[in-house]
């Protein structure tokens, strides 16, 4: 048996040593009560609470790297990036309106801003300590990353039909009102399913804190009611693209991560990223959310969908009219593909959910300068702004804007519109 003594050194530099005072019973018990609690705890489901215990603040966007653990890599490709404008080339937006949009948008805490015009990015410009291949959350962008695969899932036969019923993959709601959901309908975030509340003071039985932090994704995915019937009203809902991945992994039994790069991710010459495990590196991909990428291969994404699929060598890799059909908004939202967003009806308050207020709604000042606008959206207010017509797109990623500081919509992509020279 050790014993610890405590050596005290005097003033006259005479050495002492202390036996420490014996610990109180009453405060031992409760210390032992404690580790017990914690050991029980971290036997149950330790990743998760540590998760929680480390879970960042929701209306800031900035999660440390460390939350993401543990991790799948997507493997790219590492083609050449976009062709840059030269220094002294002709100006095709005038500078003034460039340089207004940029201000706005670093106004605002922004990590990345391009403009790309015919053919060519005029304008990039970064936050100190952020590249063009820095690593950054791109938060519900890669939402529109399985609207994208879903075209490939379809022309490989995995999916015959976008209105197949997903009780075909999802064989635990086979005969059940949540399995005549079909595949359409949770692209088009209509699935009825419960919004969770991630306000629930118990993260042990929180579907929403479960989706978050939770290490059994199939299980709380299941776990979803509907609240509504199928197709009959909207609600950007992270268990919608959290299914649709659970569909595409048990369509091509391929994970998710592995899909998106030998489909997507790799072709378009985008350097790899990273997606989070719900558990373990044998866990399941969580797919809604926080793909960590570089902010140029998220322009390379703009451009395809921009380009109908086809990559700057002219080489064909999403499905001919594709792009077309993710652009076809719902009955009961017009304004929302396949996961993606449109432009088919100006919205003054462009809501994710008919149960949130005006306060918590995107704003727009004005309807979009150009008529065939299309567009990423993902917290803390990243965008691509997309319009084919004008071979015109307008990229911010970055953090929420600071308290105070209002975001308009229709602000940056309208001034450079506006700017655009004949």
């Amino acid at each position: 048996m050790i014993r610890k003594v405590l050596i005290v050194v005097g003033t006259s530099g005479v050495v002492y040593a202390q036996q420490p005072a014996p610990m109180p019973p009453e405060l031992k018990a409760e210390i032992d009560r404690k580790l017990e609690w914690v050991k029980e705890v971290e036997s149950q489901d330790f990743d998760f609470w540590r998760r929680y215990a480390n879970m960042p603040d929701s209306s800031a966007f900035r999660q440390a790297q460390q939350w993401y653990n543990p991790m799948a890599l997507v493997d790219g490709g590492l083609a050449p990036f976009l062709p840059v404008a030269a220094a002294g080339e002709a100006a095709t937006i005038d500078s003034k309106a460039i340089e207004a949009a940029s201000n706005y948008a670093f106004e605002r805490e922004t990590q990345a801003f391009y403009v790309y015009h015919r053919g060519k990015v005029r304008y990039q410009r970064f936050m100190d300590g952020y590249t063009a291949t820095s690593a950054i959350s791109s938060h519900s962008w890669v939402k529109t990353l399985h609207g994208m695969v879903a075209g490939f899932a379809l022309k490989d036969g995995t999916i015959k039909s976008l209105d197949d019923p997903i009780e075909n993959w999802i064989t635990e709601w086979k005969g059940d009102s949540r399995g005549r959901i079909t595949v359409r309908q949770v692209l088009h975030n209509t699935t009825g399913l419960e919004e969770p509340d991630l306000g629930d003071p118990n993260p042990a039985t929180s579907l929403g804190i479960q989706l978050v932090e939770g290490t059994d994704m199939d299980r709380v995915v299941l776990a979803h009611k509907l609240a509504y019937a199928p197709g009959t009203t909207f609600a950007h809902n992270n268990v919608n693209t959290q299914l649709m991945g659970m569909i595409l992994r048990r369509a091509t039994g391929k994970p998710f991560d592995k899909y998106l790069s030998e489909k997507l991710w790799a072709p378009i010459g985008a350097q790899r990223g990273a997606l989070r495990r719900d558990r373990n590196y044998g866990g399941n991909i969580v797919t809604y959310c926080c793909f960590l990428s570089a902010p140029a291969d998220w322009l390379r994404i703009g451009h395809l969908l921009m380009k109908d699929g086809v990559m700057p060598d002219g080489t064909r890799l999403l499905p001919e009219g594709w792009v077309a059909e993710m652009k076809k908004g719902s009955s009961v939202n017009p304004n929302y593909g396949l996961h993606i967003w449109v432009d088919a009806k100006f919205e003054k308050f462009r809501k994710y959910s008919p149960s949130l207020p005006d306060l918590f709604a995107n704003t727009h000042s004005e309807p979009f300068a150009v008529d065939d606008m299309f567009y990423l959206d993902g917290g803390g207010k990243v965008r691509v702004w997309i319009s084919p017509k004008l071979d015109l797109i307008v990229f911010r990623m970055g953090f929420p804007p600071p308290r105070g500081k209002d975001f308009d919509e229709a602000f940056m992509p309208n001034t450079i519109i506006r700017g655009i020279k004949n």
